[in-house]
């Protein structure tokens, strides 16, 4: 199983032929709606896990605020 939680959108440039087409809109809308469903999935699925399961994949039990 493959989990990753970073995302980077692609940046394209403003001279493509395609930047201002309501297509392109379309399209870079719906990318960006089942990548965030693709995340939000796989944090519900992370977070379902025991916690000995996620400490031994690397996952830390808490965030401690250190000042």
């Amino acid at each position: 199983m493959a989990i990753a939680l970073d995302h980077r959108p692609v940046r394209r440039a403003p001279g493509t032929p395609e930047a201002g087409s309501l297509s392109h809109l379309v399209r870079t809308v719906s990318e960006r709606i089942a990548s965030a469903w693709q995340r939000h999935r796989v944090e519900r699925e992370l977070e379902s896990m025991p916690f000995d399961l996620r400490k031994d994949i690397g996952f830390r039990s808490s965030n401690k605020i250190t000042r």
